[in-house]
């Protein structure tokens, strides 16, 4: 016979099924909530769509019924057709600023017969016609052509569309002037004119259209995301693909409600739920076993294994797991595996600027993305404090690369954090083949060897180990051992490359380039020692170095300012303004004739700091130059954000001056960019007279390349200055003949 089961037995099994039945009818009041708030919410997300439509819609109305009424008028067909007159237009204010400023119509044109602009009003006032037309983006010749076919001399048609004014929107109309039925006037044969009004639709316009209409932050989308997001009415400009993404919030009642509503509710619960807590506790007996002192141990073994074999940030495999996997794989027969060597690109930034905290979030995520990757039949481990390993159970090259490819755009994704949100990279090294002679150590050395490889090759790539690299790296760590003595051997000297003003033709300033002369090896180029002094961290001596050398060689040289370049690993060491200052100060070379040189790629990883850098830089009253602009991504961001006196136009599309159209229209809206900007423009890389000729007509302010001059020793920059007629200017070469033109719109 069973023995009976404890009293309060009866009462938790009484309370079960009860909780059960409580909590389901809490999910069905819950889902019946939020199912009535989703249907509000679209209710209300369809209206805002009708909304906006009709708004637009209405616009158009207005802009129409506006233009057929002045396109119907005898007295403008006599003063804009038959006889132009822009003293009646405009002056007697019958077609000028009175459309805008009562209408909103901010754009008013005049098409002649001939498809000439012959009238232009922005804004209420008079402008260019043609170039005040050009400006308009959109085929809005097509739309007068379009308008031209379908009115009559007695009668206009209006057609609608829409243009593109300064990165906005604006909706048009356009229609022919006809007689409209007055007799006073004569029709005349031929096409008609035809008159244009445009209507733009710019942020504050939107927004105060979005208000008249109960439609909150209706505007232009500028991102994919938000062009992608609902709701949207899209706008596509006249005679093209091209189009805009109006965007709005529409209102949520719904969400409101929920918000309102769900926190009581869910109190309520929660109190409810309590209360069922408190009764089952007071119900049961208190646990009166204990795990016993064996499994308590057992239990702490396994936790002190993990803390040995794992990493206790990320929870990934540590260095003796990996090693430990390595010996099993490689004691299996015919064992053939793939280590990769994986190291985050751009995650130093991430800790400077948000703390460690922040950083070791991005640590478990990267960890967990590579997990997910690499699938449980490998092994991740992190080895390093932003480096990883993989052990991959794979033979064929072509997987693995596909792995490699997979695993670095993964990684690309940004990582939220506490601070906000990251965008890093990786690099990965890569050892495959046979390890059977091979430890964990040799292999993470060749995979970190491959993985330097790749990091040479510009980051975010993969590289595989060859046997080559291991005789490269002793030559670099030969190199390096020389490198450091070369300073005080005096190997290291600097040439100067001379700078000519672009219209007088004499020198301007002088560009410092540093030089090795190896005893053995003779001339060393930059771009062999240069990478290896960054990496050796010697570059911050030579770069202190090169800054005194080059400033007290230019106080010799008074006419002249001087220009030294700059390497990224300068400015993260932090010490680039006080180094400066000090070869200033020792040298006595006023500020304004030092300019220092940088380019894109050293602003990228940390721009916050180093625009604090620069206007320390420009504090000290020194020039600053972008070298090598238009070849980053984002160097048009950094000319507003950052503090730069001048810019240097690439190489690359100086050389293919006279040769490519595209080229010379690229130079000439650097140029354009600059002068807007107020920044002084060189051009780098003139080889050719005629490359000269083309950016002296261009009107390029300062010019350098072996066409002018050659980098030379200070003793032949002395002697080309005295050689420098004070009183005449060099002769310009004749212009170069025009090449065709090529419009930057497009």
């Amino acid at each position: 016979m069973q023995p009976d089961a404890p009293p309060n037995a009866f009462s938790r099994r009484g309370l079960y099924p009860l909780i059960g039945v409580v909590l389901v009818a809490v999910l069905l009041a819950i889902g019946f909530l939020m199912k009535t708030a989703d249907e509000q919410d679209a209710f209300a997300e369809h209206r805002s769509q009708a909304m906006v439509e009709a708004a637009i819609q209405d616009r158009w109305s207005l802009l129409a019924r506006t233009l057929e009424d002045y396109a119907d008028w005898g007295e403008a067909y006599r003063h804009l057709h038959v006889a132009f007159s822009e003293d009646w237009a405009y002056r007697q204010a019958n077609m000028g600023e009175t459309l805008s400023r009562r209408l909103g119509f901010n754009h008013v044109f005049v098409i002649g017969p001939d498809d000439v602009p012959r009238y232009a009003v922005i804004n209420g006032e008079l402008r260019e016609p043609l170039s005040a037309f050009k400006a308009m983006g959109g085929d809005l010749l097509g739309l007068a052509r379009q308008a031209r076919l379908a009115g009559t001399t007695n009668k206009t048609a209006v057609k609608t569309g829409v243009a593109m004014v300064g990165g906005d929107p604006a909706l048009v109309a356009a229609g022919v002037l006809s007689v409209g039925g007055d007799p006073t006037v004569m029709p005349i044969p031929g096409p008609a004119s035809v008159i244009i009004f445009a209507e733009q639709l710019s942020p504050t316009y939107l927004a105060k259209l979005g208000s008249d209409r109960f439609v909150g932050d209706l505007r232009v989308a500028r991102t994919a995301d938000d062009r992608a997001a609902s709701p949207r009415k899209r706008l596509v400009v006249t005679g093209t693909e091209e189009g805009f993404v109006l965007r709005w919030s529409p209102d949520q009642p719904g969400a409101r409600f929920m918000a309102t509503a769900l926190p009581s509710l869910i109190g309520g619960v929660s109190a409810l739920l309590i209360a069922f807590g408190l009764i089952l506790r007071m119900s049961s007996r208190a646990e009166r076993f204990v795990a016993s002192s064996a499994k308590k141990l057992e239990q702490a073994y396994r936790d002190a294994e993990r803390q040995a074999l794992h990493d206790p940030t990320t929870g990934l495999p540590n260095r003796a797991m990996l090693a430990r996997h390595v010996e099993t794989v490689r004691g299996q027969s015919g064992a053939e595996f793939a280590m990769l060597f994986l190291d985050l690109d751009r995650f130093k930034p991430v800790n400077d600027a948000h703390g460690h905290a922040a950083g070791d979030q991005v640590l478990r995520a990267v960890a967990r993305r590579l997990t997910s990757r690499v699938g449980p039949c490998n092994l991740i481990a992190r080895v390093g404090g932003d480096e990883f390993a993989a052990v991959v159970a794979e033979t064929d090259r072509g997987r693995i690369e596909q792995l490699c490819e997979l695993l670095i755009k993964d990684i690309s994704e940004p990582i939220r954090h506490t601070g906000g949100e990251a965008r890093i990279g990786l690099s990965i090294g890569v050892v495959h083949g046979p390890a059977r002679d091979l430890d964990v150590e040799e292999l993470l050395r060749r995979a970190d060897l491959a993985l330097y490889r790749a990091k040479e090759s510009g980051r975010g790539v993969y590289c595989f180990y060859q046997d080559e690299m291991s005789e490269r790296t002793r030559s670099r760590r030969a190199l390096e051992g020389e490198l450091w003595n070369a300073l005080e051997r005096g190997e290291l000297y600097l040439d100067y490359q001379p700078r000519y003003d672009a219209q007088t033709l004499r020198m301007k300033r002088v560009e410092a380039l540093l030089r090795w002369r190896h005893p053995v090896r003779g001339l060393v180029s930059p771009g062999e020692f240069v990478p290896l002094a960054e990496e050796c961290g010697l570059i911050l001596r030579i770069g202190d170095w090169a800054m005194r050398t080059a400033c007290k060689q230019a106080v010799a040289w008074p006419e002249i300012g001087v220009s030294v370049n700059v390497s990224a690993v300068q400015v993260r060491g932090g010490g680039l303004v006080e180094a400066t200052s000090a070869a200033l100060a020792e040298s006595g070379l006023a500020p304004e004739r030092l300019e220092i040189e940088l380019t894109e790629g050293v602003l990228l990883e940390d721009a916050a700091r180093a625009r604090n850098m620069l206007l320390d830089l420009k504090t000290l009253g020194v020039r600053l130059s972008m070298d090598d602009f238009g070849t980053g991504f984002s160097s048009l961001g950094y000319l507003r954000n950052f503090p730069f006196d001048a810019i240097k136009i690439d190489r690359g599309f100086v050389a293919d001056l006279g040769t490519n159209g595209d080229a010379r229209a690229i130079v000439q809206a650097i140029l354009g960019l600059g002068r807007a900007l107020g920044l002084s423009v060189t051009a780098e890389g003139v080889e050719t007279r005629e490359q000269l000729a083309l950016l002296q007509l261009d009107r390029c302010n300062e010019l350098q390349g072996f066409y002018l001059a050659r980098p030379q020793a200070p003793e032949s920059i002395t002697a080309l200055l005295k050689a420098e007629d004070p009183s005449a200017a060099r002769p310009v070469p004749p212009p170069a003949p025009p090449i065709r033109s090529v419009n930057l719109g497009k």
